[in-house]
């Protein structure tokens, strides 16, 4: 425990800033949260809208025992804050001959459902025990943990590199996966994984498989009431810990003298010993005034999402969904080029499949997202009626009913949107893509170099996006800075 109370100021109310609050307050140490907005939540925050609910940002939960850490480090039972429920389905993906296949939670049904369009069971179940033991030593040596070359690490990572074949790893995952798989549908399922981390499977090195393994194998979750139960119960943890927080309050510049930093905010300014971002890792260099050089192409994907309100229910439908395009390389090729996407992959989540109070009796909520560019100015709105038609029409397509006379709410997410909202750079979701091991390696790290008491916590720094990685970004951190001033 700390002494002497010692202050610290997170901007930032995501889940990687509520979880470092709630283990630095527990830990003795004078927390206060500054949120631009009127709530809580970040990228996972609510929408309520004539009686439809809508998870704005992350719709699957993955590695809850990485949430779990958080309460159990607090001396507190998580199941008293929020609950979940394990899925026998994950998800339905649609192929452009009109057929699908689910992968479920248990990796024996899933490769049995891939049997149905002629991949031997033997051959997916030793592709993923494979991605399975790599997994298993990167969780400890990349992601558990904060990285630096002590003993420790240097052995967890040559144990990796023994295991992971660095000769087929240096390769794409969709020329590994089309190596060892050789199965169109299924090497497009396995590809999309490089989605989650804002990717290219046709630039992401192999090594991004691992992703396939925390859903195939690890499993899936749906927690009751949604996602947003996650940042609502990390919240009232913080609450309890003694956690301040101000809202509505938005940094416009930090400067750092006399060993403090002083916030600017559009209220007043703040001081404090330690300052930890759970902002954009880059908007967070123009907070401090520092030049920064950005590619674009290096940034992860941004969204186009529709927040819809469907007026009937959809029985072929599940909690998740995916449309793919006819030609996946087609689609990231002008995503890089920001050209307008011809036919887009789109993903449909529907949490009123499991929570029926998502939506009013005999209507859906639907969320329906495409992957854009990270550019402010790469969609203008011609080319987002442009894209909302070519999503009605290819839905409707697949459902073999015209949905647009169903839709009863509409809300819009662009990519100026994200940016607006939660700070993201140039409306980038997860910071910088990994389509190199360069890249993955040298993602952002948790303490700034120059300043040893700036920290930086969620999507866009070590070790990733993603709500189980924003949570441990946060407790990383804050076992880091519990060490450093202790």
């Amino acid at each position: 425990m700390i002494e002497k109370k010692k202050k610290v100021v997170i901007i930032g109310a995501g889940i990687g800033g509520l979880s470092t609050a709630a283990v630095l307050s527990f830990s003795g140490f004078d927390v206060t949260i500054l949120e631009k907005n009127n709530h809580i939540g970040g990228k996972a925050s609510l929408l309520v809208k004539d009686g439809f609910s809508f998870d704005m940002g992350p719709s699957l939960l993955t590695l809850p025992e990485w949430i779990d850490e958080i309460f159990t480090f607090c001396s507190k039972n998580p199941r008293d804050y929020y609950t979940f429920k394990k899925l026998s389905t994950v998800t339905r993906y649609f192929f452009s001959d009109k057929s699908h296949l689910d992968v479920k939670s248990n990796l024996n049904d899933t490769a049995e459902e891939f049997e149905k369009v002629g991949l031997a069971k033997n051959q997916f179940l030793d592709f993923m025990r494979k991605w399975d033991d790599i997994y298993s030593i990167s969780s400890e040596t990349f992601l558990e943990n904060n990285i630096g070359f002590n003993k420790a690490f240097l052995s967890g990572a040559l144990k990796w590199a023994k295991k992971s074949s660095i000769s087929d790893l240096s390769t794409s995952m969709s020329i590994y996966n089309k190596k060892h798989i050789s199965n169109n549908k299924v090497e497009l399922i396995l590809n999309r994984f490089a989605t989650y981390t804002g990717s290219s499977p046709f630039e992401t090195p192999a090594f991004m498989n691992q992703l396939g393994v925390v859903e195939m194998i690890k499993g899936a979750y749906f927690p009751y009431n949604g996602i947003f139960s996650i940042p609502a119960a990390l919240n009232k943890l913080c609450i309890e810990m003694g956690v301040k927080f101000k809202l509505n309050c938005r940094v416009e510049n930090v400067s750092y003298a006399k060993k403090e930093f002083h916030i600017q905010t559009n209220n007043d300014t703040i001081n404090s010993n330690l300052l930890i971002s759970n902002v954009d890792f880059f908007t967070t260099q123009k907070f401090l005034g520092r030049k920064i050089k950005v590619n674009n192409q290096n940034l992860s994907t941004s969204c186009l999402v529709f927040y819809w309100g469907i007026a009937r229910e959809f029985p072929s439908l599940l909690l998740h969904n995916i449309i793919f395009t006819s030609d996946y390389k087609r689609e990231f090729e002008e995503i890089l080029k920001k050209k307008l996407i011809r036919d887009p992959s789109i993903y449909i989540n529907i949490s009123s499949k499991m929570d029926k109070s998502h939506a009013p009796d005999g209507c859906e909520n639907w969320f329906v997202m495409i992957n854009l560019p990270a550019d402010v100015n790469a969609i203008n709105d011609v080319m987002v009626k442009k894209l909302r038609n070519v999503i009605v029409n290819k839905i409707s397509a697949y459902l073999k009913i015209n949905i647009e006379p169903l839709i009863r709410v509409e809300e819009m997410l662009t990519p100026i949107d994200v940016q607006n909202r939660t700070g993201s750079y140039n409306g980038s979701l997860y910071g910088e893509n990994q389509n190199s091991f360069a890249a993955i390696f040298n993602r952002k790290k948790n303490q700034d170099k120059k300043l040893k008491k700036l920290y930086y916590v969620g999507g866009t720094v070590r070790p990733g996006g993603g709500i189980p990685l924003a949570a441990k970004s946060g407790y990383n951190t804050a076992k880091l800075i519990i060490k450093n001033e202790s």
